[in-house]
């Protein structure tokens, strides 16, 4: 039986310290890696042991039913650590646990968070062991896998991806037809979908809108920003390019239907609790595989899916992933392994990973013919996931503080031009200036 305990979301030194920080001191404290992947093979000293894994809260239901099946499969015991969903205090928590010696043997990671775990010794690098077995590097969606691999460290890889979740379309039929609107087509333009989401909240008269937003979030500002020419961070310069022209002109392309009727008013959509797809007050969504299990629960109406709008000549698709990776401090680590291993068959924690509607896999052969793509709909349009995932364009990592300053700084230029009325190049160009800051540090 799986042996399930809750672990605080913030320990002592942890809650107090910046991520980055917190990542220096244990790198100080602990002297570094303990290296290598054979740490159960010298002595056998791991027969018996129970196996680690620590997962966010909101990971822990699926991974529970994972385990079970594990233990049923393999007569091995396990020990489930759930910890907290915010990613900042996820990281402190296993941070803290790394300081402290107490460490698990797989851990979740999420692709944002990749370069601050292996700067801080918390994940090894599991190349060595994606070179020998079943599960090759080449098993897995490449942008994806990449986004596991550390900004100092490249030849490495620190985590392999859970699922693989890109931006697609969601939208509601009823709503359409009963504004009279035409259905997103697969040739969509973004200009078509500022005009029917335009048509469906003036109709809406403040019930109905045709799109609610509030902060712009990575999945859909970076792929655009790309379409215009731009970039949000460049490695080999150590800059950021949010206020370069190329994503002003993006800037202004994005944050304009807040501003003339297009979408709902940017105080509803940032309120505490505003209308969402899954109310039915609200046309169309950006969203991922990851949410279908709650539209399906919550959606009383026919609802299916379609692919990002055309921009430019292509669909600008943001991608992300939340991963598993194994501890740097394990002494178990080809136990681990083995779990791992098992994890990514379609017959073992795979196949239950699929079974809720959540999950489109991260392997090639997942994404072709995975059991995901024959539950019954909605949604019915199940092959635009599997042709977002293979257009999706990762999230930028940046080190160390720059990486929240980046959120924040953003955060603050939408909120200057959309509350305050500041111009989209004075907002965003401060929001430049204070990452590019924050990136010499």
């Amino acid at each position: 039986m799986v042996n399930v305990r809750q672990h605080p979301g913030r320990h002592g030194l942890a809650a107090l310290l910046p991520i980055w920080l917190v990542g220096s001191l244990a790198l100080a404290a602990c002297g570094g890696s303990d290296g290598g992947g054979d740490g159960d093979s010298a002595s056998g000293a791991c027969e018996g042991v129970p196996l680690k894994v620590a997962v966010r809260s909101q990971f822990a239901p699926n991974m529970e039913k994972v385990l079970a099946a594990y233990e049923e499969e393999s007569g091995s015991d396990t020990e489930l650590q759930t910890l907290p969903d915010d990613n900042a205090q996820y990281q402190q928590s296993i941070v803290a646990q790394r300081m402290g010696d107490e460490m698990p043997d797989v851990l979740e990671n999420i692709d944002t968070l990749v370069n601050a775990m292996a700067e801080s010794r918390v994940t090894a690098d599991l190349t060595s062991f994606l070179s020998d077995g079943d599960l090759q590097e080449d098993s897995f969606l490449p942008q994806f896998l990449d986004a596991y691999r550390p900004i100092d460290l490249p030849d490495e890889i620190h985590g392999m991806p859970v699922a693989a979740d890109a931006y697609v379309l969601f939208y509601n039929k009823d709503l359409f037809a009963q504004y009279g609107v035409d259905l997103p087509a697969e040739d969509w333009t973004w200009d078509d979908f500022y005009a029917a989401a335009k048509e469906i909240t003036t109709a809406g008269n403040g019930e109905v809108f045709g799109f609610v937003g509030a902060n712009l979030p990575q999945p859909t500002f970076n792929p655009v920003i790309q379409s215009y020419g731009g970039f949000v961070y460049d490695k080999d310069s150590n800059t950021t390019g949010i206020g370069e022209p190329e994503a002003i002109e993006a800037w202004t392309f994005l944050l304009q239907p807040y501003q003339d009727g297009t979408y709902a008013p940017f105080e509803i959509g940032s309120s505490p609790s505003p209308p969402d797809f899954a109310s039915g007050r609200v046309a169309m969504a950006f969203s991922t595989r990851k949410n279908v299990p709650n539209f399906r629960n919550q959606l009383d109406a026919d609802w299916d899916v379609a692919p990002v709008p055309l921009l430019n000549g292509e669909h600008p698709i943001g991608g992300g992933s939340y991963g598993l990776s194994m501890s740097d401090r394990s002494e178990c680590k080809d136990n681990a392994w083995d779990f791992l291993t098992w994890f990514y068959t379609e017959d073992g924690g795979m196949k239950i990973m699929q079974e809720n509607y959540a999950t489109v896999p991260p392997t090639l052969e997942g994404v072709e013919s995975g059991s995901w793509r024959e539950l019954p709909g909605p949604p019915a349009n199940v092959q635009v996931f599997a042709d977002a995932v293979s257009e999706a364009k990762m999230a930028p990592q940046l080190p160390r503080a720059a990486g929240p300053e980046l959120a924040a700084a953003l955060l603050a230029a939408q909120q200057k031009v959309l509350l305050e009325g500041a111009s989209v190049e004075d907002a965003f160009g401060e929001a430049a200036a204070d990452v590019n800051d924050a990136l010499e540090e």
